[in-house]
């Protein structure tokens, strides 16, 4: 299978990854073992998707680029190509646009329940990867391994009091437990991307600071603070949910939160508390 005669596309954000050692790492990283089911985002040329392979896992891989799945398919029908270790015919290739497709549908469909994802993905879909998946579908996770830019990475995984802590920082830790699992720079991809990488494990907290119920408006709660994090807890409060200063100060003492902070010095449990305490109309 000549893989290297596909030329990345720039329209779909292709940059593969091409050392078998980083792949290798990646997927020894996850504790993955035979028979657990596996949704991989982006198989691209398939170097991931035959170390998930040669684990056992149930795998279904997603690509978009119908040249690349002609490619996987003509492996996975002659059962793995002669340089190769990994049996492609192991895995189920889709090719279709993970951005369309509902997570919990895909399973269920097969009689599964929950899986971990694993993905090298474009970094314009890595928001959507975030929210669509890790949040929206966070019931059907069991965990996640994601590559990002070293950026957005640093964001995620940043605390309260760091220039780069934000609504992503702030609702994916109220979920889960995130590691940087490796850093990998531009030189193991082809063609190199102009940023460096690293790949995050994601694993749902036991105890996750919202329940299902409050995920929603939790959301709602982080983004319209941090949308005017110039402002003050309070004003930003006054402006959102139309608070008089009366009842503000009820929610502050309630809480026993500085409304006078901004959202940056806050963490996850101080917006859950707030969260309830708004739920709770203040003094209404």
């Amino acid at each position: 299978m000549n893989y290297k005669r596909h030329r990345a596309k720039k329209s779909l954000g292709q940059n593969f990854l091409y050392d078998p050692a980083i792949a290798r790492k990646i997927v020894d990283a996850t504790g993955l073992r035979s028979g657990d089911p596996v949704v991989e985002l982006g198989a691209g040329r398939g170097i991931m998707t035959r170390e998930l392979v040669r684990l056992g896992t149930r795998l279904i891989a997603v690509e978009l680029d119908r040249d690349l799945c002609s490619l996987l398919e003509q492996e996975r029908e002659r059962g793995g190509a002669a340089s190769e270790t990994a049996d492609l015919t192991r895995a189920e290739i889709l090719n279709e646009d993970f951005t369309n497709i509902s997570l919990s549908g895909l399973l269920a469909a097969r009689q599964l329940e929950r899986c971990t994802l694993v993905g090298n993905i474009p970094y314009h879909l890595t928001r959507h990867v975030l929210f669509s998946f890790l949040v929206d579908e966070r019931n059907v996770i069991d965990a996640a391994y994601i590559m990002v830019q070293r950026e957005v990475g640093a964001r995620i995984v940043s605390g309260p009091g760091s220039r780069v802590y934000g609504i992503t920082s702030v609702v994916l830790q109220s979920l889960y437990d995130i590691s940087v699992v490796l850093r990998v720079a531009p030189g193991s991809f082809t063609p190199p991307p102009k940023v460096a990488s690293v790949v995050l494990g994601f694993k749902p907290l036991v105890g996750p600071v919202v329940d299902g119920s409050e995920v929603e408006p939790f959301i709602a709660l982080v983004r319209n603070v941090f949308q005017q994090r110039r402002k003050t807890i309070h004003n930003s409060l006054k402006v959102s949910y139309s608070f008089s200063d009366a009842e503000l100060a009820a929610i502050g003492s309630a809480t026993g939160i500085d409304l006078g902070s901004r959202p940056e010095e806050l963490g996850k449990e101080s917006f859950a508390a707030l969260l309830r305490a708004i739920g709770r109309g203040g003094t209404r």
